[in-house]
């Protein structure tokens, strides 16, 4: 294999607070996409959208929302073929379903 095709095998990413739930995405539109959720005690928390950066070879923040309490679980849609809605559920203090889009996330309701 080539010098430059060989790709990195370990990836750092360093949240701004402590880890508490996260879910890799299976879409193959969103390649090396991670949802995070905060563990803060108080009723702020925040999720964020990681996403792989594949020209610098970093994982960087692409969306960050809040979130009511910690996030005990989070979970992607299981869309292996993209082409449903990009979805993220997350459980708290009870379960929310979010729609991401490029720049903003918000209640799939809404």
């Amino acid at each position: 294999m080539s010098l430059h095709g060989k790709r990195k095998e370990i990836y750092k990413y360093e949240a701004p607070w402590t880890v508490y739930a996260m879910n890799w995405s299976v879409r193959p539109d969103k390649r090396f996409r991670l949802a995070l959720g905060s563990f803060v005690e108080e009723y702020n928390n925040k999720v964020q959208l990681v996403g792989l950066d594949e020209e610098s070879s970093e994982f960087i923040c692409r969306n960050t929302f809040d979130h009511p309490y910690p996030t005990t679980k989070l979970m992607w849609i299981p869309d292996t073929k993209g082409v449903y809605p990009d979805l993220l559920a997350t459980s708290g203090d009870y379960l929310r379903v979010w729609r991401v889009g490029e720049t903003e996330t918000r209640h799939s309701s809404q």
